[in-house]
């Protein structure tokens, strides 16, 4: 499927970025609804508290991947199989992207862009540890941060979703990169 990927980025300070776009507790309960609560290492519930990471970083480096879909691309049969096909490049490149800046700034924690995917099936359920710990991540979302608002406050952009067959102009994926 063709597309184009625009990157935007902007950091802000975490203070900042807390006061406007954390809610935990409303983002708790969206979290408790998804068919992941629990069952996935890089879901809630968490055996921490997500304020005590919000708080013990002092900016955010906000990574937006902006998918622009060219309207010949945008009728489709399955939505979820064409967002399958083109947001998960963009994720792992993203987070790859994000895993190099990690490693580059010490003290930082990179934030993925979406619930974990590395392993097909989670380790989680069966009690097991997780078999990628290195690379597994929590989302802004699953600690209480919300991508929507920030893409709105920060980018002036908005999710936009597929209705109807028809996929939207654009997508955006959002990762982070937390920083001492």
């Amino acid at each position: 499927m063709e597309f184009e990927l625009i990157e935007l980025k902007r950091e802000i300070p975490l203070s900042e970025f807390v006061k406007t776009c954390v809610d935990i507790p409303r983002f708790a309960a969206c979290c408790a609804e998804c068919p992941g609560f629990g069952k996935r290492w890089a879901c809630p519930p968490y055996d921490f508290d997500p304020a005590d990471i919000w708080s013990a970083y002092s900016s955010i480096l906000l990574i937006a991947e902006k998918v622009m879909i060219p309207e010949h691309e945008r009728r489709v049969d399955d939505a979820r199989a064409a967002y399958e096909e083109l947001l998960m490049p963009v994720k792992r490149k993203l987070m790859d992207e994000l895993y190099e800046l990690e490693k580059a700034t010490p003290g930082s924690l990179a934030l993925s862009a979406g619930g974990c995917d590395i392993c097909a099936v989670c380790t989680r359920p069966e009690g097991k540890p997780c078999r990628f710990p290195q690379k597994k991540r929590c989302s802004i979302e699953s600690i209480g941060g919300d991508v929507a608002g920030c893409l709105g406050k920060y980018f002036g952009e908005s999710v936009l979703w597929a209705e109807n067959g028809l996929l939207p102009e654009h997508f955006i994926i959002v990762g982070a990169l937390l920083k001492k």
